[in-house]
């Protein structure tokens, strides 16, 4: 079973851009930091992307939309949310399209 998300959790871009996760809630946490929900991430500023920009490339700025099913916890919700686990993807501003993964999910206990 995959591991939930914290808002401790470190998620990059492809180009080694780094997530800044904010969690939109604080009342239910793993490890010690508010769970990462399935709307946190969208619109999440991504920082340091190596993407060099130029006429046909853009460097990723923000998290536009997580692929479906992918990185949702199918049995644990919080506040009415389905949580985000370590399988997350999702895709970001960058041109072409670039893609976020988990590296750490923040916590090592917490399974969905």
């Amino acid at each position: 079973m995959p591991l939930v998300l914290n808002a401790n959790a470190t998620i990059l871009c492809a180009h080694g851009g780094r997530v800044t996760i904010v969690a939109r809630q604080g009342a239910v946490t793993a490890g010690g930091a508010p769970i990462i929900r399935e709307t946190d991430l969208v619109g999440a500023p991504i920082i340091g992307c190596a993407q060099p920009p130029s006429i046909s490339t853009k460097p990723c700025t923000t998290v536009v939309s997580v692929v479906p099913l992918s990185g949702t916890a199918a049995r644990v919700s919080v506040a009415g949310l389905p949580a985000h686990t370590q399988t997350l993807v999702g895709i970001t501003d960058g041109v072409p399209p670039g893609t976020v993964q988990v590296v750490n999910p923040g916590q090592a206990t917490v399974q969905a």
